[in-house]
């Protein structure tokens, strides 16, 4: 791509995370205003499940408080972000020198520094029984999803943020589990460190064969729940009550849809989890 040329059984968690996103081009990378603000509105994580339970751990975010009632986890704050690259664990951005340069002046590693960038958030999942009793595993499924704020005076632009949007899940060391687009891209990249020809030799292109993309589903067997890819805890029998895990969200800037045209959207992020009993 052209670098400047495209500027849980019964369980249920779910949260819901507003945001904003990034006026009128057809650039991969944003050209004019360079950040974007996201709003935590109300974010909520609901289990129904008395063997399972979700709570709050922390953020990388500042200005975002957390209550929790029962089962029940409100996040609350306003963040802002701009368009990035990367695989949900390691961030870059490009420097422009002007709206018209084809090179960036420099790539920054951002990974670090989450205000500003992407949005992100840890929960602890656990089951309530002992700990050699019957494990479960925890997987994204259906209500997950990515969407425009509903808000009739831009509801348009709010949807156009959509498919420049992404989501990783990480695991309590920080590897990515897995990478997930809500709109599904040709042939989609991201950057990451190395010698190749990236504005400058220091970065390059990665095909990022691993993403998922679409709806996601509810399976009712495990055989058919770990085929579609979406795990993202294993409390297993024997080894693991609890867990913790990373939900990391931000703008894509390699995604063909990360153009001028959406500053200013926003966007929802429902995150639904259910388990199987293993």
């Amino acid at each position: 791509m052209n670098k400047k040329n495209k500027v849980l059984l019964s369980t249920v968690g779910l949260l819901l995370l507003s945001g904003i996103a990034a006026t009128s081009s057809t650039f991969a990378w944003f050209t004019t205003i360079r950040t974007a603000k996201v709003n935590f509105g109300d974010a909520e994580v609901v289990s129904k499940s008395g063997d399972l339970d979700i709570s709050f751990v922390r953020t990388a975010n500042t200005g975002v408080t957390s209550s929790q009632e029962d089962e029940v986890i409100t996040l609350t704050g306003t963040n802002k972000v701009t368009d990035i690259s990367g695989d949900g664990k390691t961030f870059y951005k490009p420097v422009w020198a002007d709206s018209n340069a084809m090179v960036a002046s420099v790539i920054n590693d951002v990974t670090a520094t989450a205000d500003g960038h992407y949005v992100d958030f840890t929960i602890k999942v656990s089951r309530s029984n002992d700990i050699d009793e019957n494990g479960l595993k925890v997987y994204l499924g259906a209500g997950t999803e990515i969407v425009g704020k509903t808000d009739a005076s831009q509801q348009a632009l709010n949807d156009s943020v959509v498919a420049a949007t992404r989501l990783a899940v990480l695991d309590d060391e920080g590897e990515v589990i897995l990478r997930w687009a809500p709109v599904a891209e040709t042939s989609p990249e991201y950057l990451v460190a190395g010698t190749g020809a990236y504005s400058t030799t220091t970065h390059q292109l990665e095909s990022d064969t691993a993403l998922k993309s679409g709806e996601i589903s509810d399976f009712t067997t495990i055989a058919a729940a770990d085929a579609a890819g979406f795990m993202v805890a294993d409390l297993a029998s024997g080894t693991s009550t609890e867990t913790e895990i990373t939900f990391r969200a931000w703008i894509e800037g390699e995604d063909a849809q990360t153009v001028n045209g959406i500053i200013g959207g926003v966007f929802n992020v429902n995150i639904a989890l259910y388990a199987l009993e293993a």
